[in-house]
């Protein structure tokens, strides 16, 4: 073991490289923590306590100064082993310096040298960062008046290396669906008649493949245990499972942290955290916001509901006949006073894709903020927020491919930040006193209560598989078979078609069919093994628009063929026919 007093933070660096395994280094930190000299019991008082961690940690500062410099030494002790270990980390990294050096230190690096962002549980993780405030404010604290500026900012917030994603058609490899739909045991399953699923629902809600199946399974088989909460083995793998799903999720969207990543019930329930959080906190009388008609309820009642509640107006965005965003109209009702934009990323009723980037910045002008709703286009389009600096961003894994009952808010960190919390208790708790509470950090902050654990974990199996195929295959797949699907629906007269040219929708076409009702044809068709939805799919505002009150809607995923198309069209023969006697 070596001296304590004379390691360097290089040296501690290159032993935890040396070591590898986790396991090992796990140990390694408690043999360190074990060489930590022990501290008086008179220093173990609660103005001493550092708050936002679990284990009882004490910090007392010892303030050198000699021919007008300062210099700060740390004596810690904790009751925790493990942390004994990450306190010799962190007095390693800080000690002996003045308290511009202090500031001047990003400690994101040598963490991430050491695997302790990926590695140690959450709740170890939060109390590692505030271990790393309190020594920050004890600089702070001691900080000469003639320290420059730039000594005095803290460090930029760690950013994963994400590379945008391609746009639809670049690098493009042929999907094949038929291998494709063999991972997906439930479109293997025939009628009783030996008539194969033609399953057209996905805007609805995806199969799910094998590989997703299996990795919820394996959860509640092999280590199921609250997240966040025990340091035994089930639950030191669940919360490392949960964070590394998390990881993943931020990758896919091109986000700054897996900080800006929250876990929710589903892009409804997403939404209306930042109505809540967000919009009760922000809006005022008289401020404007923007939605549009393309909107699912989710994305339109909450808006209406948080309106009332604030004083706010709610305002709409013209749409052009063929149901696009009316972009050269968009002015008439973008204001000075417009605080929120609330958009779709892909009606699920028409398809259209709105122009988010030039939304975004036409916004942002206006110094709006925007929250996409992607729930329809997260899986069938490339997204990176960063890029086209969205504010805030929905989703939900059941449409992904993934299991129900989980979603993800992305949310700008500074956003985030200045956020108030939704729900509380439980796990965005850092610290509770009859007086009071301090929310924990991001995500935490809105994640109370035990999270959708294993949903969670499978939906970081989800992005695999899709990342896997490539968001581009999936998406070039698709607009094949909506360009197909559309010219064969030509064939029948008696069908009306919705929405704009194929060039500007994703993969779904809701249709009504003349002298059939669209809950007979939808009835019709699924004796044929066509499964579709039928309604107004959410969206009365639209449909209203449509003057219909009702449509008929198929939509396509990357398992869907042309011979699905071929028996959509035969089923709609079929219905035709039923309705002509």
């Amino acid at each position: 073991m070596p001296d304590l007093d004379q390691m360097t933070i290089d040296e501690l660096i290159d032993e935890f490289e040396f070591l590898g395994e986790w396991e090992d280094q796990c140990q390694y930190l408690i043999e360190l923590g074990k060489e930590l000299p022990e501290l008086p019991e008179g220093f173990k008082v609660d103005a001493n306590l550092v708050p936002g961690c679990q284990a009882r940690v004490w910090f007392v500062p010892e303030v050198h100064t000699a021919e007008g410099a300062t210099e700060i030494d740390i004596r810690a002790k904790s009751d925790a082993m493990i942390v004994d270990g990450l306190i010799v980390v962190l007095l390693t990294l800080y000690g002996g310096k003045t308290p511009e050096e202090i500031l001047a230190i990003d400690p994101q690096e040598v963490f991430a040298r050491l695997g302790l962002e990926t590695h140690l549980v959450p709740q170890r993780r939060n109390g590692l960062h505030a271990m790393v405030r309190r020594i920050r404010e004890i600089a702070e604290s001691h900080q000469t008046a003639a320290a420059p500026a730039e000594a005095l900012a803290r460090p930029a917030s760690p950013s994963l290396s994400v590379s945008a994603p391609e746009g639809p058609g670049a690098g493009i490899e042929r999907l094949n669906a038929h291998e494709v739909r063999r991972q997906f045991p439930a479109l293997l399953q025939t009628l009783p008649s030996g008539t194969p699923i033609t399953y057209l629902d996905t805007a609805s809600s995806a199969q799910k493949p094998q590989c997703v199946i299996d990795a919820e399974t394996e959860v509640y088989e092999q280590y199921y245990a609250n997240a966040y909460r025990g340091v035994y083995r089930f639950g030191d793998r669940v919360s490392r499972e949960l964070e590394e799903s998390r990881t993943k999720v931020a990758q896919f969207l091109g986000a700054g942290s897996p900080q800006e990543v929250v876990f929710t019930a589903g892009t409804t329930a997403a939404i209306n955290l930042v109505a809540n959080a967000w919009g009760r906190k922000f809006l005022k009388p008289g401020d404007e916001i923007l939605v549009s008609v393309l909107e699912h309820h989710a994305n339109l009642v909450p808006w209406q509901w948080i309106a009332q509640q604030t004083g706010a107006i709610l305002k709409s965005i013209p749409l052009t006949a063929d149901g696009r965003l009316d972009m050269e109209r968009l002015n008439e009702v973008l204001t000075d006073r417009t605080r929120l934009v609330a958009v779709t990323g892909m009606s699920n009723v028409l398809g259209t894709v709105p122009p988010v980037h030039d939304l975004v910045r036409k916004a942002h002008e206006r110094g709006a903020r925007v929250l996409v709703d992607a729930a329809q286009s997260a899986p069938h389009l490339p997204v990176n927020v960063r890029n086209e600096e969205v504010d805030f961003l929905a989703f939900s894994g059941h449409k992904l491919y993934g299991p129900s009952g989980v979603g993800v808010l992305y949310g700008r960190r500074e956003l985030l930040e200045e956020m108030d919390p939704f729900l509380c208790g439980g796990h965005m708790i850092e610290r509770v006193e009859l007086e009071g509470f301090t929310c924990a950090p991001l995500p935490a902050k809105f994640e109370a209560g035990t999270p959708p654990i294993a949903q969670a974990i499978a939906l970081g199996t989800a992005v695999d598989f899709v990342t896997g195929l490539g968001l581009c295959n999936i998406h070039t797949h698709e607009q094949t078979l909506l360009r197909y699907a559309m010219r064969r629906l030509e064939e029948i007269p008696e069908v009306t078609t919705y929405g704009p040219a194929t060039a500007h929708k994703g993969a779904i076409i809701s249709f009504t069919m003349e002298g059939a009702a669209s809950q007979d044809v939808a009835q019709l068709l699924d004796l044929k093994g066509v499964c579709v939805r039928h309604g107004h799919h959410c969206t009365m505002p639209l449909h209203s628009w449509l003057n219909v009150p009702a449509t008929v809607r198929a939509s396509f995923a990357c398992y869907n063929t042309t011979d699905d198309v071929d028996t959509l069209i035969d089923g709609l023969q079929f219905v035709r026919e039923k309705a002509a006697r």
